[in-house]
């Protein structure tokens, strides 16, 4: 009888976003479709533990102590430990010694990392097993590493899945690892379930929510409300195509997520003249119902390896208007799912909107393309499957 194969996976966080639900998503397929034995580690707690709890024993790291990464930078003087948090500290190390010895224990076949924060996570654990590291960041995230976080582009043994080509070359020009060490995995989704999660509430009443005319079209952004997503850009868009708006049915914006500009963002909106036209509810448990209003999807990301967000508007049969020189959006987009721009222009991206309202018949065509590709190009049991192949071949290779 053949032994059952192990994967340690190690998440980086157990939150709502796109990095945990992206694994989350994979392993759901792999218990599935594949006789594997799993077992979890999550860097920090998060409201996904009770789902990963469901496929697997989940233990988390940082469990008695903050993160290393959360707090200051290495060398930084600190001051004095309280009594208290000297204990807890203690509790800490403890904790990670029986840690460190029950996943050794579970002798994985592969360890699974899912993200590059949790480079030094692998240094701690020390597991001698085949390793990858599925590299959904770009510059602007590894930018902030330790140099044993950075350590893991560094191992010749590593193997790693990238999120997009735009990915997969960025790793082969920054740390020179070569091309055959990488494989495309991106991310997935499963209509069927946001789908469900959609019928939460109707279109009627998310407009009397937000306030938004009967009437209106809806132009939609997805994601924190921060820098590297954009918002700037999705409030200087919106601005300049209501400084001229188009003839017909009124435009309104709107941004599920939260964050640390969006009161910034809501200033300058009032300042410029439209409030309740560039419309930040905040962020959703469930975000799903709210996407059945956009009618195009902004993408306006600085720097996002392949976002999610972008599956799931294009779900929804939202045709997206994206950067090219942002990460792996321009993937999905191409020439058919909606407009790719060669420069970062809110200028440019509010002539893209402008040009797809006038133009009812190529609003048409993006938004079917957009929502076939997002359901059948990238649905969970595609790419969990290529993914799977992939894996199978890892542990196939090292046991021989």
């Amino acid at each position: 009888m053949t032994e059952k194969k192990r994967i340690l996976f190690i998440s980086h966080h157990g939150t709502m976003s796109g990095a945990p639900i992206s694994l989350l998503t994979l392993m759901k397929h792999f218990a599935a479709n594949r006789d594997w034995e799993f077992q979890v580690l999550m860097r920090k707690e998060g409201p996904l533990r009770s789902e990963f709890e469901k496929l697997a024993p989940t233990h988390v790291y940082y469990q008695h102590f903050l993160d290393p990464a959360d707090m200051r930078p290495e060398g930084a003087k600190r001051p004095p430990l309280p009594e208290d948090v000297r204990r807890r500290k203690f509790r800490q190390w403890r904790h990670e010694q029986r840690l460190r010895l029950k996943l050794r224990q579970f002798k994985p076949d592969l360890v699974y990392s899912n993200t590059t924060v949790n480079g030094d996570l692998l240094a701690k654990l020390g597991i001698k097993a085949p390793t990858l590291i599925h590299v959904r960041e770009l510059w602007t995230t590894i930018a902030l590493y330790n140099q044993v976080q950075l350590n893991a582009f560094k191992q010749p043994d590593y193997k790693y899945f990238a999120v997009s080509e735009f990915v997969r070359n960025y790793l082969k020009d920054t740390f020179s690892i070569a091309h055959e060490r990488i494989g495309i995995v991106p991310g997935s989704i499963e209509p069927e379930v946001f789908d469900k999660q959609a019928e939460d509430l109707t279109v009627g009443e998310m407009r009397k929510e937000l306030a938004l005319p009967e009437d209106a079209v809806i132009i939609g952004g997805l994601g924190s409300v921060d820098s590297r997503k954009g918002v700037d850009y999705f409030v200087d868009t919106a601005l300049d195509v209501l400084r001229s708006e188009p003839k017909g049915r009124p435009v309104y914006f709107v941004w599920i997520g939260d964050g640390g500009m969006r009161q910034d963002m809501l200033k300058k909106v009032e300042d410029a003249g439209f409030s309740g036209r560039v419309v930040f509810p905040g962020a959703r448990k469930n975000p799903y119902p709210y996407l059945k209003l956009f009618e195009i999807g902004l993408m306006t990301s600085r720097d996002d390896p392949f976002p999610r967000s972008v599956m799931e508007m294009a779900a929804f049969g939202a045709p997206i208007i994206c950067f090219k020189g942002s990460g792996g959006a321009a993937e999905f987009v191409l020439d058919d799912a909606g407009i790719v721009l060669d420069d970062f222009s809110a200028a440019d991206m509010a002539d893209a909107v402008r040009s797809i309202l006038a133009n009812d018949a190529a609003k048409a065509a993006f938004a079917i393309a957009a929502r076939r590709k997002a359901r059948e190009d990238y649905e969970t049991t595609r790419i969990g499957e290529s993914a799977a192949i992939l894996l199978d071949e890892m542990m196939a290779s090292a046991r021989s």
